[in-house]
């Protein structure tokens, strides 16, 4: 796979009338019953737009969730229906995940327009793009990846952002977890980290100057 297979970055990341970059943070994995709303709630507090790459059998658990994020400004993205490594399924079963995937999201909140698609753990292959393309899905990876998904610690989340952040940046974090590693014991908990690093890195990126967009509409 090259760069120009999906976007790792998105061009023209300026605003035309202020001129000042953009960065683009993206949520995968969602909703969480529990984690979603609290990083809805730091979105809000700062008036931060971002995108949410959901899970479609939790989107199709959670509408009310689906339907916050549009009514509050967030764009909402396919992460297929159940999660799986595409890399090991074939075109029927990829074409079967992300289509539904899709349907669930639009049965959660009719005003919800998809665009985007992001691969399960990255694991991009022609199949997997052809297949988006087809399904009229832009195909989007990221450039930033501060491993928030382990749990590293807040620290650690934060400086992995700024020190990486440029124009056109997209930042990966996460606001869930996949089916196959859910485990009830730790779910209040389990974005904890992600919630307080996005809490400090907002105000950090917009004081270096640049704005915080959600993936601007696709054609």
């Amino acid at each position: 796979m090259t760069q120009l297979d999906c976007l790792y970055e998105m061009p023209n990341a300026c605003d035309d009338a202020t001129d000042r970059p953009s960065i683009y943070l993206t949520f995968d994995d969602g909703p969480h019953p529990f984690c979603t709303p609290e990083i809805l709630d730091v979105l809000a507090q700062h008036q931060a737009p971002a995108t949410f790459f959901v899970i479609g059998t939790y989107a199709a658990e959670r509408p009310k969730l689906i339907q916050r994020m549009i009514a509050e400004g967030h764009k909402v993205a396919n992460h297929t229906m159940t999660h799986p490594d595409l890399s090991n399924c074939g075109p029927g079963e990829i074409e079967h995940e992300i289509s539904e995937a899709s349907r669930a999201i639009k049965t959660a909140c009719p005003q919800a327009s998809v665009q985007y698609m992001r691969a399960p753990y990255g694991s991009w292959t022609q199949d997997v793009l052809s297949v988006s393309a087809s399904a009229g899905l832009a195909a989007v990876h990221w450039s930033v990846d501060p491993r928030d998904w382990s749990r590293p610690g807040v620290d650690a989340i934060v400086d992995a952002v700024l020190a990486s952040i440029r124009p056109g940046a997209i930042v990966l974090l996460h606001d869930g977890c996949p089916p196959s590693e859910a485990k009830p014991s730790v779910d209040s908990s389990l974005r904890r980290h992600t919630i307080m690093a996005l809490s400090r890195i907002i105000p950090v990126v917009r004081d270096r100057g640049f704005l915080i967009r959600s993936l601007p509409q696709h054609h």
